[in-house]
C-alpha cells in the first residue's frame, strides 16, 4: 500500500459485531455477490440442505476411541476436527474414519474433502491419504508452526 494520500473519510475502529455498521457491511457483500454470482446466492439462500453436519464415532470395546466431525456444503465436505485417543494412534483408527469421511462424502454428492491443519499437527497423514496443499500460512500460531489447507478431490 504506497498510496500516501489521505483517505476521503475518517477510520473508527470497533469491536461490536451488533453494531448497525456491521450489518451494513454484510448486506454490501450480499448485495455485490447476489450481482456477481447469482446462482450460488440462490443455492445459499434459505436453503436447508446448503449444510449438512457429519459425525462419525469410532468405538472400541474400551468405548469412543476416535472422532471425526465435518459438514458438507454443497459439493465440499470440510473435516473440522478429527482426534483419536492418545493410546490408539497409530492403529489405523484415523485412516479408518478418513476413508469413512470420504466415503460418507461421495454418497451424498460431494466432490471435494477439504481440511486445514497446523504444521505439528497432521499435514503428513493427509498428504499420505492423497490430500494435496493448496495453502500455507506461516506462523499462523504466532510460535513459528504454519497452517496448512489440505484438498482432495474423490
Amino acid at each position: 500500500m504506497s498510496d500516501s494520500s489521505p483517505p476521503p473519510c475518517s477510520i473508527s475502529i470497533s469491536q461490536d459485531s451488533e453494531s448497525p455498521e456491521h450489518e451494513l457491511i454484510h448486506n454490501w457483500l450480499r448485495e455485490f455477490n447476489w450481482q456477481a454470482n447469482h446462482a450460488f446466492m440462490e443455492l445459499a439462500t434459505d436453503n436447508p440442505n446448503l449444510e449438512q453436519p457429519l459425525l462419525l464415532i469410532a468405538q472400541s470395546d474400551a468405548g469412543v476411541v476416535g472422532g471425526l466431525i465435518a459438514e458438507k456444503r454443497l459439493t465440499w465436505l470440510r473435516i473440522s476436527i478429527m482426534a483419536v485417543a492418545p493410546n490408539q494412534r497409530r492403529q489405523g483408527i484415523g485412516t479408518a474414519l478418513l476413508r469413512a469421511a470420504e466415503q460418507w462424502a461421495a454418497e451424498n454428492g460431494c466432490r471435494y474433502l477439504y481440511v486445514d491443519t497446523m504444521q505439528y499437527q497432521a499435514p503428513d497423514f493427509y498428504r499420505r491419504a492423497g490430500f494435496q496443499v493448496v495453502g500455507e500460512l506461516p506462523d499462523w500460531d504466532s510460535h513459528g508452526h504454519a497452517k496448512f489447507f489440505l484438498m482432495k478431490q474423490i
